[in-house]
């Protein structure tokens, strides 16, 4: 069977894991796990922030990100505040790891997408905005 015969649905799936193992490829060179790009975009733009707010954000669990956490500390790339009130704990971009973003960005802008991928976004943005209230 062709894709010409798939359903919208497979086609964004199986879409979605072809870029995802090519990004996760050019992530791993860096050290950088695919949910930890996530992370550092969204510290890059909310910095310092909740862990289980970054965990909603991502749309991941907070022990998941927890662990992925750990390793980002780990190389420096973000650093945790502990110890505030009802054993919440508060996560910040480094120096580092805004460096490393911008790195691993000018990567993943060399994926071999279609020039008219960009066409995309808005349906894109609308599935995932649609997925999040619906989990929500």
């Amino acid at each position: 069977m062709t894709s010409d015969y798939w359903s919208t649905l497979q086609l964004l799936s199986v879409a979605a894991r072809a870029v995802q193992r090519q990004s996760a490829a050019y992530l791993k060179a860096l050290g950088l796990p695919q949910l930890g790009l996530h992370i550092l975009e969204n510290l890059n733009e909310r910095s310092p922030i909740l862990q289980s707010e970054l965990a909603r954000l991502v749309m991941a669990r907070t022990q998941t990100i927890g662990t992925v956490l750990t390793t980002l500390e780990n190389n420096r790339w973000v650093i945790r505040q502990r110890g505030l009130m009802h054993n919440q704990v508060a996560v910040s971009i480094t120096e580092q790891g805004r460096t490393l973003l911008i790195t691993a960005q000018e990567r993943l802008r060399r994926l071999q997408l279609p020039p008219d991928a960009e066409d995309l976004r808005p349906f894109l943005a609308a599935i995932i905005n649609r997925t999040a209230r619906n989990s929500a």
